[in-house]
């Protein structure tokens, strides 16, 4: 990232709009982002194979890993900012400005701030000063991150402005929301900000919140567990922080809260990088309750989702030994188990059913597809059918496949032979993830292949393809299915390109699974 601009331009700042100018010119008139391009991204992800959503590289890493913190980086940064301090000079900045554009801000900043309040040969007047100029003139995202970070220091609303409106981009939103901490109406600031934002934003903002009023309380259950990047972030703390079990406790649940209520079950039941449904100490409770509501609420198939959600939770052997020694009764699981196939058995559900996956709008098409499933709704025909009418349908293909019909897949995978564009597909073995709309065919046949372990012998011609594809999860799938199936099914092609390929794959896991399936196939 930015290796070569690094040698372009003695300021690389000179001559660039600052990130803070770009993001105010790109609020609506609701204070929202219109979309979330940055002046410097093309130099900021020069060189790299994959673009993280904004504030997903940050994101992750303060939710996945521990950073590792560049000590001497972060002693140098220490050094310069109180250079700068004393005697500020445009070489210093520069100075302090690459560094920051070479380095992770993220894994070192808590070092460098606990370093200056630390420091006593540091001039606070100018150390503010030169935070304000980063954050408001940067004209990259790490120099304005760190310049933010700064201005966290100091308890001012001077600067409240300026970071409120970087932080309604989402790759800002982590180091406003710290900064925003320090100022005289630092919660309200932070529900303001998190009503703003979607992605990594809102997941950071909402675990800072503190629920101290009712609207917080109701707002945490209704949106704040929606965010653009998983529910099940966030689905814990608002059920917590908002009181799910006092609201849901009410005679006549309003239909807004009981929505919000089924959208933070679900996510809990689904679980994933956060607490989960086994966390929630009040979980028998808002269950039960949810379930009694739904007997009078439960008429969209988005509410019926929840209701399959809830049935697959309690009817699933795995860990209720566990949750019978600790929360749950035996009695209350079945209770609600006989709720949820009564509300089930409905016999309204199928015709929506075909509504949904029929209709030109797909915006309930997903609940469509989940619900027929679940109930025994056979869609094959019908998909196959759209399908006829959109071979580049990947959601089709990825319903389609959820068949044990073996002949219904050899249909399919004939289809896919004849509609598919093979042969640009099979261009070569490359390091390409398979983002992007021009490689949508890439993901029509990853759907194919994903499944295609489970029967053996069916689609030699989609198998070669994926094998020799641009795209590394394409011949992962590929692979996967001539692992298991037996060599005899295996046409002499196959055969072929599994040698051929195993001298030319350029990904090192890929090639070393090429050599064991040749050597466990004895093919060599």
């Amino acid at each position: 990232m930015f290796r070569q601009l690094l040698n372009r331009n003695f300021y690389p700042w000179m001559g660039k709009k600052s990130l803070y100018t770009a993001v105010k010119a790109n609020l609506d008139g609701n204070g929202k982002l219109q979309n979330e391009a940055l002046p410097d991204d093309e130099e900021f992800w020069e060189g790299e194979p994959v673009r993280w959503v904004s504030g997903g590289l940050d994101g992750a890493l303060g939710h996945h890993a521990s950073p590792d913190e560049n000590q001497a980086a972060a002693a140098e940064l220490v050094d310069l900012l109180a250079m700068q301090s004393h005697h500020p000079s445009r070489n210093i900045r520069r100075k302090l400005y690459l560094l920051l554009m070479k380095e992770d801000v993220l894994s070192m900043i808590d070092e460098v701030l606990e370093s200056l309040r630390k420091k006593e040969d540091v001039d606070p007047s100018n150390l503010y000063e030169e935070a304000y100029w980063f954050a408001s003139k940067g004209a990259h995202r790490n120099p304005v991150k760190f310049g933010i970070a700064l201005l966290g220091l100091f308890q001012t609303d001077d600067h409240l402005e300026l970071i409120m409106t970087l932080g309604k981009h989402d790759e800002f939103t982590l180091f406003s929301a710290t900064a925003i901490q320090n100022s005289s109406s630092g919660n309200e600031k932070l529900f303001e900000l998190a009503k703003s934002v979607d992605g990594w934003g809102k997941i950071h903002l909402v675990e800072r919140l503190s629920p101290n009023t009712q609207e917080i309380k109701d707002w945490l259950l209704l949106e704040g567990y929606k965010n653009d990047i998983m529910h099940e972030y966030l689905a814990y703390t608002c059920a917590v922080n908002g009181e799910l079990h006092k609201a849901i406790a009410s005679k006549d649940l309003d239909p807004a809260l009981y929505e919000g209520a089924g959208g933070i079950l679900s996510a809990l039941i689904s679980g994933g990088p956060a607490e989960d449904i086994d966390d929630y100490e009040h979980a028998p409770f808002v269950t039960g309750e949810y379930l009694r509501h739904s007997e009078r609420l439960c008429h969209t198939l988005e509410h019926l989702a929840v209701i399959l959600d809830l049935h697959q939770f309690l009817s699933d052997e795995e860990g209720w030994m566990d949750r019978h020694s600790n929360q749950w009764s035996n009695g209350e699981q079945k209770r609600q188990l006989q709720i949820c196939e009564r509300i089930m058995n409905q016999a309204h559900w199928e015709a929506l059913i075909w509504l949904a996956v029929k209709a030109p709008d797909s915006s309930g098409r997903q609940h469509g597809y989940y619900a027929a499933r679940m109930l025994g709704v056979d869609l094959w025909e019908e998909l196959f059918s759209q399908l006829q009418t959109s071979p580049l349908d990947e959601g089709l293909y990825f319903e389609l496949m959820k068949t044990d019909n073996q002949d219904r897949v050899q249909v399919l995978a004939a289809f896919a032979e004849a509609h598919l564009p093979l042969d640009e597909i099979a261009a070569g073995p490359q390091e390409e993830m398979g983002l992007g709309e021009e490689l949508q065919a890439h993901s029509c046949l990853d759907f194919i292949l994903q499944e295609l372990d489970r029967f053996e012998g069916t689609g030699h011609k989609l198998i070669s393809a994926g094998l020799n594809s641009a795209v590394v999860r394409n011949r992962n799938m590929a692979l996967n299915a001539l692992e298991e199936w037996p060599v005899s099914s295996w046409n002499p092609q196959l055969m072929d390109d599994v040698k051929k390929l195993y001298e030319i794959e350029p990904d090192p896991s890929l090639k070393e699974r090429f050599g064991s399936l040749i050597e466990a196939k004895n093919l060599a």
